[in-house]
């Protein structure tokens, strides 16, 4: 029977079909709610990971299909580290050349390799938040390794800070109409006391060498409440009030690693290449033999899904870059049947991405 009759490949058609609905419209969803709460913008994550696990369960028990059928498994584990620690011995000293020659040949970055860098700032103080300027409450942000503090406009606000070893080059932040944040005149106060900014004004404080630190904000002679002190990107509250403190170290790279592992890893290969690939081949076939594994334009298909869904939560153009990886993922689960090397593999080439992107600067 021609494929395109089989009433079977209608209804597989139809599945494919639900199940990318209900991820990509759930997904737009969460970025929704994103946008909407940006203090929930962290437990994004955690939502669009459900989903992912989720939805191949709902169609295929609607459509009385056995995971195990379709190779849904991680699998043992013994293989899935051999395979993919043969795939990162070829795969990942290939990439770090080719980041390299990018980076220092074509963008001009300078290469300094030094576990130091590894060394980052608590991850909620990272990036500005949307709008900086005319706001009612204070924000404060890491950003070129230097902190950012703008207060409210035209508030009265008193600073002190304890930071080892002191700063040098501190500069006033004043809010320029049409121009958003800039900090051009030096600051020539005592941050070491309690010192009293013009109305208005922030603080750019380089950090230096320093691995901690402590703002402390009054006004009125008051502590500014945590409420009206907000860090980073996502607006978190201050953890006390008037205190912004915050630490840095490597400790965020065994943080990373797990969250790489467990909530996005593994509920991307499980939804793309444990559910999606293997029924766009049972759709289209595997007509090609490719190192060992049979692909076909499941393979493709589903690395371009996984690539489209990318932008969704995390805007921008770049992250449809994902397709390449993706193929690699792909045939992975292809070679071995199961996702176990994928998920294995994924996790750690984000790290990689991680680690190595730090040792770079332009």
């Amino acid at each position: 029977m021609d494929r395109e009759r089989n009433p079977a490949n209608r209804g597989l058609r139809r599945e494919i079909a639900l199940s990318l609905a209900l991820v990509f419209g759930l997904t737009f969803v969460l970025a929704l709610v994103q946008l909407a709460i940006p203090a929930l913008a962290g437990y994004m994550q955690v939502g669009l990971a459900v989903v992912l696990l989720q939805v191949p369960t709902v169609v295929l028990k609607r459509a009385g299909v056995d995971e195990r059928a379709i190779g849904l498994a991680f699998g043992p584990l013994s293989r899935a580290l051999r395979a993919a620690g043969l795939t990162a011995l070829v795969v990942f000293p290939l990439f770090v050349l080719g980041f390299h020659l990018v980076h220092t040949q074509l963008l001009g970055y300078r290469a300094d390799w030094d576990v130091a860098h590894l060394a980052r700032w608590d991850e909620a103080l990272e990036s500005p938040p949307p709008v900086v300027c005319g706001r009612a409450d204070a924000v404060a942000w890491v950003g070129g390794d230097s902190l950012w503090f703008v207060p409210p406009a035209a508030a009265r606000v008193a600073v002190r800070l304890e930071m080892s070893p002191p700063p040098t080059g501190v500069r006033v932040v004043t809010c320029a109409p049409g121009h958003g944040a800039e900090a051009r005149q030096p600051f020539t106060g005592d941050l070491a006391q309690t010192t009293a900014l013009p109305p208005g004004a922030g603080l750019l404080i380089p950090l230096g060498a320093a691995d901690r630190f402590a703002l402390h904000v009054t006004e009125g002679g008051e502590p500014l409440a945590a409420a009206h002190l907000r860090v980073g990107k996502n607006g978190a509250e201050a953890d006390d009030d008037g205190v912004l403190a915050a630490s840095r170290s490597a400790w965020w790279l065994l943080t990373y690693v797990i969250v790489h592992l467990g909530l996005v890893a593994l509920p991307e290969e499980w939804f793309f290449r444990g559910y999606l690939q293997p029924r766009l081949d049972a759709l289209l076939g595997t007509p090609r033999r490719l190192l060992g594994a049979d692909v076909g334009w499941g393979l493709v298909l589903a690395a371009a899904a996984f690539a489209l869904l990318h932008p969704i939560l995390l805007p921008g153009a770049y992250r449809l870059l994902v397709f390449f990886p993706a193929l690699l993922f792909g045939w992975l689960r292809a070679r071995t049947g199961v996702i176990g090397a994928s998920v294995l593999v994924h996790a750690f080439s984000n790290v990689l991405l991680a680690v190595v992107s730090r040792m770079y600067f332009g």
